[in-house]
């Protein structure tokens, strides 16, 4: 039974009325049945929710390369490497997006900082690599001589001093014509944009050619189609025969990063701004290794007509400016309540501008955020001076020359630690925590995960855990070490906990769902950890919120999944994001109902598919109780919404659910009977 009914309504679902006319009005009231036969319900379909997506991570940090103060999505960890480089800086950032992705994280959205001011200050813009190249200038040939064009790096750091740029030039699509002046008719097969560089040789002409832009193309019948040169050729014979060539140029940008090499090729590029792939505006926009720098002329063209490749000169070699980062670096100076909340639409690229985690938390996408770097201070030890020995007298009993004093150069600079045992840097961390904080309460949408200050003892754990009260926090401990395959020695590094954490979250989401906690998860790749706590302490720990690694002989597992909350209802991290997403889908959902008619039509089908979401929730787990009724309720009647309030055009739904709540503790007895049987009960 497929196909319409001949007069019949021809789009929506098909209607079986093979029970006869009144099944079918029970089934699709508001249809006009005639004939027996399949009719098409035209009704519009009840909308179907989806859950929004909680397992996008954000992380916060310093990084050798990279766009600044930009948020980057990556979903794996070469996409990483290859935007912000490997390990050879000192921030943490890339141990912890590295961890994520090791955890079963598929998406992250990454943000490099760097030091304040950005550019246009002139600290900033010394920091960016730069290069020169000689081309012809605009009128090749007329007297004009070279000019200088300016590159620099896409972004600040010493890698952009390991770039090699070559532009080379390519003569194609050589045709044959006879020039009119400025006028040069054109081959009917030939497609010649506005702006195109062409090459002309003929009798008077140099060997080489001549370089000539084409100003515009016209159609003038009966001439046929005809280029228009920006001027005509030189001494050329009346009614003399030429061969033209289309010259495009090509852009290589090698990048000589050790960790991992790459490489641009932008091929098919115009040499004026009227040609629609004019070589400033392809490399602004497309390329990630190179962008033009200061002032271009309208048109260039290669040094002469025999089309030599040119090669870019080093002008300044960019620097890392890992000293000069500071707390200002990972957030703005606006408070968090000042700040835009973050939706579905993202953010406006003319918004003013915010940076480190202020930006970031206006990702639509991000649900969990990780700043890696937030204990970050940078150290740049003195340079030290050993004294000379007192000169002794010799045998004539005079004293020889004092030695020159033996002066040993600083070590590199490095970076280290805000170290929690000490009151002022403690005092530092916990206002980094808590602007991380206040700006997750301002958002409500993700979970800022924080990582206790290595080296507290279990007093000073719980001074520093007393200052948060948030659901919308979490914090974990003790920070672990991992290895970097790519090192000769394999010395371990410390990365902050939060890292395993959002991987965990993230990977349990995809395989189980949201009500499924984080918890009961090895870290994978944790070869060691710092301060590990002993049983004990992680009793004391847990009862604290504090969400512990503890060490087992399969590696380290994350023991609990708590926030940081004082409410025992969302004292639970899986209640706390089951709540949000709650939240975020109803929300998405209800704006496709904004201006449609305030009817008991409309309130049924709001109540139905919020019913249908939570009913799903519910057979996977989601909600405590052992039947619908038990475990969720949806409201939207005429008690909800008095005439008065459908007056002023609102429509008011009231949803409860009963989260289930993780099982943490396993009470088992353990019974020995007269005859050496052990019973277990739990």
């Amino acid at each position: 039974m497929n196909g319409p009914v001949p007069g019949g309504p021809s789009n929506g679902p098909a209607t079986d009325t093979s029970n006869g006319p009144a099944a079918a009005r029970a089934a699709a009231p508001g249809l006009r049945l005639g004939a027996p036969g399949v009719y098409r319900d035209t009704r519009r379909p009840a909308p179907a929710p989806r859950p929004v997506r909680l397992d996008v991570a954000g992380f916060v940090g310093v990084a050798p390369r990279g766009p600044v103060d930009r948020p980057v999505a990556v979903e794996r960890w070469t996409d990483y490497r290859r935007v912000f480089g490997g390990f050879e800086g000192p921030g943490l950032l890339p141990h912890a997006v590295r961890a994520f992705f090791a955890q079963g994280g598929s998406r992250a959205h990454v943000l490099r900082v760097s030091p304040l001011p950005r550019a246009p200050d002139p600290a900033a813009l010394a920091a960016v690599a730069r290069y020169t190249v000689r081309l012809a200038g605009p009128e090749p040939g007329a007297g004009a001589g070279a000019v200088e064009l300016g590159l620099r790096a896409a972004d600040e750091g010493s890698w952009g001093g390991r770039l090699a740029v070559r532009w080379e030039f390519d003569a194609a699509g050589q045709f044959t014509a006879r020039a009119d002046g400025t006028r040069l008719p054109l081959p009917d097969a030939l497609a010649l944009p506005t702006g195109t560089l062409l090459r002309v040789r003929g009798p008077g002409l140099p060997p080489a050619g001549e370089l000539l832009h084409v100003r515009t193309v016209e159609d003038t019948p009966p001439r046929g189609r005809s280029a228009l040169l920006d001027r005509p050729p030189g001494a050329v014979p009346p009614d003399a025969g030429l061969t033209v060539d289309v010259v495009t140029a090509t852009v290589t940008v090698t990048d000589a990063d050790p960790g991992l090499a790459r490489a641009e090729r932008l091929t098919g590029l115009g040499l004026a701004a009227a040609h629609p792939r004019f070589v400033r505006r392809v490399l602004a926009e497309e390329s990630r290794l190179i962008a033009p720098d200061g002032p271009w002329p309208e048109r260039l063209a290669p040094p002469d007509a025999s089309l030599p490749a040119v090669d870019a000169a080093p002008a300044g070699p960019g620097a890392d400016r890992w000293a000069c980062v500071t707390a200002d670096s990972l957030f703005g100076d606006t408070p968090p309540e000042l700040l835009p909340v973050g939706g579905d639409q993202g953010v406006d690229e003319d918004a003013p501008a915010f940076v480190g985690m202020d930006r970031l938390a206006l990702e639509p996408e991000v649900a969990l955020l990780s700043v890696p770097d937030l204990y970050w201070d940078y150290r740049v030890p003195p340079a030290t001076t050993d004294p000379p020995e007192p000169p002794r007298p010799g045998a004539d009993g005079r004293c020889p020359p004092p030695p020159v004093p033996l002066v040993y150069p600083a070590p590199p600079e490095r970076a280290v630690l805000l170290d929690g045992r000490d009151p002022e840097a403690l005092a530092e961390i916990l206002r980094r925590q808590r602007r991380l904080v206040d700006l997750a309460e301002r958002q409500r949408r993700f979970v800022a995960l924080l990582d206790v200050p290595p080296g507290l003892p279990l007093q000073l754990t719980a001074r520093w855990r007393s200052g948060f009260d948030s659901s919308f926090a979490a914090a974990h401990h003790p920070w672990l070490g991992v290895v970097d395959p790519a090192d000769p020695q394999q010395r371990a590094v410390l990365v902050p906990p939060s890292a395993f954490a959002a991987g965990i979250t993230a990977d349990r989401e995809h395989r189980l769902g949201i009500p499924w906690g984080p918890a009961n998860a090895l870290a994978a790749g944790a070869v060691t950890a710092a301060d590990l706590p002993v049983p004990a302490e992680r009793d004391e720990l847990h009862l604290l919120g504090v969400d512990v690694f503890a060490a087992e002989p399969d590696g380290f597992r994350l023991a609990s999944a708590r926030t940081l909350s004082r409410d025992p209802d969302y004292a639970q991290l899986s209640v706390r994001r089951l709540m949000t997403m709650l939240r975020l889908t109803l929300e998405r959902q209800a704006r496709g109902l904004a201006f449609e008619p305030d009817s008991p039509q409309l309130r049924t089908e709001l109540t139905g598919t919020v019913t249908r979401l939570l009913r799903d929730l519910f057979r996977a787990g989601a909600f405590g109780g052992a039947t619908e009724a038990q475990a969720f309720f949806v409201r939207c009647d005429e008690e909800l919404n008095p005439a008065w309030s459908q007056g002023l055009g609102r429509l008011v739904a009231e949803i409860g659910v009963a989260p289930a709540r993780p099982l943490e503790y396993l009470v088992l007895r353990i019974a020995q009977d007269a005859d050496g049987d052990v019973r277990v009960a739990g």
